[in-house]
């Protein structure tokens, strides 16, 4: 925390989580907690954190779709000494613990609907798998489409070069989605994604295949 941040200081980062990621986006509100920080508002790439060095939470996600009775969903949770933080979309349901020293593990766990979050797997896992496979067909007819132009001196050439570029892009993106979420189905915890990473590349993939046109024109 920087000197001149004090108590009740109020700071938005951007982190960007699939519905499914809420495991590693509980992880990352703990290191923040473990910093002074805590989180206040989750949204889908935007959360809100507020700085008290003088308190520390854990931080645990529930995924749940289908809560019939909320009132006594969240009261459940508060009298286990768990506090809900505002959250948009996702059906992530946050709840923050004060941490105390001494305390089991065990005290920073929720056991909830499982069932949920394994339909929520099977889905998400079969809708990303789907994705790539349309992606790939994608690719696959780009680079075709590519090997023509070249071939034919076309003048859409550079254009259907750095076509199968971006769909390539695609197909790893969509494919690291599958096996993330495969992953998890076992129990296993995958590596993390750096999406601005793959932003990045994909928006240098667009500048250069545009800049190619413009000055072929």
């Amino acid at each position: 925390m920087k000197k001149n941040e004090s108590v009740n200081t109020v700071k938005k980062r951007h982190s960007l989580f699939t519905r499914w990621e809420f495991d590693a986006a509980a992880e990352e509100f703990n290191r923040m907690s473990e910093q002074g920080w805590h989180v206040t508002e989750v949204g889908f790439y935007t959360q809100s954190y507020v700085c008290n060095p003088n308190l520390r939470y854990r931080y645990q996600i529930d995924y749940n779709d289908r809560i019939g009775d909320a009132a006594r969903y969240y009261e459940s949770f508060a009298d286990a000494g768990w506090i809900p933080v505002k959250c948009k979309g996702n059906d992530w349901h946050v709840f923050a613990k004060e941490y105390a020293d001494g305390q089991p593990e065990e005290a920073y766990k929720i056991y909830t609907d499982g069932q949920s979050r394994t339909e929520m797997y099977r889905r998400a896992r079969r809708f990303v798998g789907i994705a790539a496979i349309v992606w790939l067909i994608c690719l696959v007819q780009g680079i075709y489409y590519a090997i023509t132009a070249v071939a034919g001196a076309s003048d859409l050439a550079v254009m259907e070069v750095w076509t199968p570029v971006l769909q390539f892009i695609n197909v790893y993106l969509w494919s690291r989605w599958y096996f993330s979420v495969r992953s998890l189905e076992k129990g296993k915890k995958p590596r993390r994604f750096h999406y601005l990473a793959y932003l990045i590349i994909a928006l240098a993939a667009i500048i250069v295949s545009m800049a190619s046109i413009i000055l072929k024109y």
